[in-house]
C-alpha cells in the first residue's frame, strides 16, 4: 500500500470518524452552554479540521494529491498521535 492509499484509509476509518464525533460532542455541549465562547472556538477549529481532511480526500479521489504530500500529512498525523500519547 502506498502512502496515498494509507492516508485515504486512515482518514476515512479513523481520523474523520474521530473528528465527526468530536464535532457532535461540542455541538451538544454548546446547546447546554450557549454562551461558552471557548466551545464555539473549539467547534470552529474542528470544522476547519474536517474541511481540510475532506479536501485531502477529494484530492486523493481526484488523483491530484502527490505522494510527497501524502507522506507529509501522514507524518503530521503521527506527530499529533504522539503528542496525544504524551498527555
Amino acid at each position: 500500500m502506498n502512502s496515498i492509499e494509507e492516508l485515504e484509509k486512515l482518514l476515512k476509518t479513523e481520523v474523520l470518524v474521530q473528528v465527526n464525533e468530536e464535532i457532535k460532542t461540542i455541538e451538544k455541549l454548546i446547546k447546554k452552554q450557549k454562551n461558552n465562547e471557548d466551545l464555539k472556538i473549539e467547534l470552529n477549529y474542528m470544522l476547519d479540521v474536517k474541511k481540510y481532511y475532506d479536501e485531502v480526500i477529494t484530492h486523493i479521489e481526484g488523483k491530484i494529491l502527490k505522494e510527497e504530500d501524502a507522506v507529509k500529512i501522514l507524518q503530521d498525523l503521527e506527530d499529533m498521535t504522539d503528542d496525544e500519547d504524551d498527555i
